[in-house]
């Protein structure tokens, strides 16, 4: 995927309407992985996976074990470190 790709969201009007994908990115174990949200308030939690982090304040103050809900519509985007997706074991 890439980042110009658009998301269709289904409205409750029943209208088709395309956002972009929000463009936060947290550190993980396979690299940096963007945010699966489509554009939300700054004052919602960005979400990867189990982790979600809120950029408000200047503090990540990132949560672990938090599943993905239904605003999570895209799927994983992951940026290698380096040339490598993880660190050697």
């Amino acid at each position: 995927m890439t980042d110009d790709e658009l998301a269709v969201v289904v409205s409750e009007a029943g209208q088709e309407v395309s956002a972009l994908r929000c463009p936060e990115f947290a550190r993980t174990d396979r690299g940096w992985e963007r945010c699966h949200r489509d554009e939300h308030n700054p004052d919602v939690r960005h979400h990867v996976r189990d982790r979600s982090w809120s950029t408000a304040g200047n503090t990540p103050r990132l949560r672990l074990g938090q599943p993905c809900t239904q605003a999570c519509v895209w799927p994983d985007q992951v940026v290698k470190y380096r040339g490598r997706l993880s660190r050697p074991a």
